[in-house]
């Protein structure tokens, strides 16, 4: 059964940037995905379309079943509660310790109390990081405050984890430790998403490999290592182009 499911699906900003173009994809419940490319080539766009932080221009996408664009009201929590998000632009927040930086998401999705602090207590030792419960996030290394941004996705108990560049500034020895935890995570049953440009980590994990070009699928494979087209420049002029000639002739309507 898929958990995610991208039926032709564009995403085209305001400004005329093409973001995502006829993306049609399924990711199975309990699959490891990779999603690579250039920057710019609309890995973040995809992860936040499937997590229903942007809407899609055109097409349908679905996720557990539910499609985004026709959410009702009362479904949104329970959406919100299936999909834990790991991106850089949702940090540690400064001002509290590891604990309360995780317990936010307790209570952003409305459920405080003692249960929920027991809940935090789990995933912190899941994490292998309860140790530094009541530090703050200048008090800690890199890789452990990456582990507490990876607890905090997973303390609400989501069924799928979407993780924009997890190890982006981590060293080599914390970003195979944050790996291994996700790796782990999906061996538990979470589907998991991950964008990412460490070669040589997507190259090692072989799991399936997702990769984009301009907004454009150029490439799905499974158990693969990272494929060099996702850093090609000729090839995301080749889509471009491709899309420029389609722009000409009337063929593309988003």
């Amino acid at each position: 059964m898929e958990a995610i499911v991208f039926e032709n699906v564009n995403k085209v900003f305001r400004r005329g940037e093409v973001a995502a173009e006829d993306l049609s994809i399924r990711i199975k419940k309990g699959e490891f995905v990779f999603v690579i490319g250039r920057s710019g080539a609309g890995k973040s766009t995809f992860l936040k379309l499937l997590s229903g932080q942007e809407e899609a221009t055109s097409g349908k996408i679905w996720v557990n079943g539910l499609e985004l664009s026709s959410l009702t009201r009362s479904q949104r929590p329970y959406f919100h509660r299936q999909v834990g998000i790991m991106q850089p632009e949702f940090g540690l927040l400064g001002d509290r310790d590891l604990f309360d930086n995780v317990y936010l998401a307790m209570q952003a999705t409305e459920q405080p109390g003692r249960k929920a602090r027991k809940k935090v207590e789990h995933i912190l030792r899941l994490m292998g990081i309860d140790d530094r419960a009541k530090f703050y996030p200048h008090e800690v290394s890199m890789g452990e405050g990456a582990r507490a941004l990876l607890a905090r996705a997973m303390v609400i108990g989501p069924s799928i984890l979407v993780a924009d560049e997890p190890t982006a500034n981590l060293d080599p020895d914390a970003s195979w430790d944050l790996m291994c935890l996700m790796d782990e995570l999906n061996r538990q049953g979470v589907t998991v998403v991950v964008a990412s440009h460490n070669q040589e980590l997507v190259s090692i994990m072989r799991k399936r490999v997702i990769t984009l070009s301009a907004g454009c699928l150029v490439a799905d494979e499974k158990n693969a290592v990272y494929n060099v087209r996702a850093a090609d420049a000729i090839e995301e002029r080749r889509v471009l182009s491709e899309r420029a000639d389609r722009q000409r002739e009337g063929r593309i309507s988003y």
